[in-house]
């Protein structure tokens, strides 16, 4: 007499938990990258926003400034020395520049522990204008190749 048996083997399951992890232990890390890279778009929005305002109050009084408040850009919770944002927190100092007047731009992470990947940490994005108007990474405690894979 045959037994006729239904259901998967352990060898069967063991194949697919398997599966399953190796997939889940690639997709993650780029969720997160995503997400991150997602969070730097709002950073860039106030990084532009301050430059227009910043080149405009040059053009009417011939120097930038580090006081927020003189710019014609509003924030909620804007105080005169910095931006607050869901993700970041902005700050402007005097810079120095060869070329004439100049400041420095500086967009830090801030977060509870749990909502940043460790990939990341609580880092930095520094703009110095107009000298070097591009962004960089100021400081990545998770290593700064990890941080410059969000600003490319």
């Amino acid at each position: 007499m045959k037994i006729n048996r239904k259901g998967f083997t352990l060898i069967e399951l063991l194949v697919v938990v398997l599966i399953i992890g190796i997939l889940a232990s690639i997709a993650i890390p780029q969720y997160f990258k995503v997400v991150e890279k997602a969070r730097v778009s709002e950073a860039m929005s106030i990084i532009s926003s301050v430059k227009s305002a910043q080149e405009r109050f040059l053009a009417r009084g011939g120097n930038y400034t580090q006081d927020f408040t003189r710019l014609d850009i509003s924030y909620a919770g804007m105080t005169a020395s910095s931006i607050p944002s869901k993700f970041y927190g902005a700050s402007a100092s005097a810079g120095t520049c060869a070329s004439g007047p100049c400041y420095v731009l500086t967009l830090t992470r801030h977060t509870n522990s749990s909502s940043v990947a460790a990939r990341y940490g609580n880092y930095s994005l520094n703009v110095n204008v107009p000298d070097k108007p591009s962004v960089t990474i100021a400081a990545c405690p998770g290593g700064g190749a990890n941080c410059n894979e969000l600003i490319d």
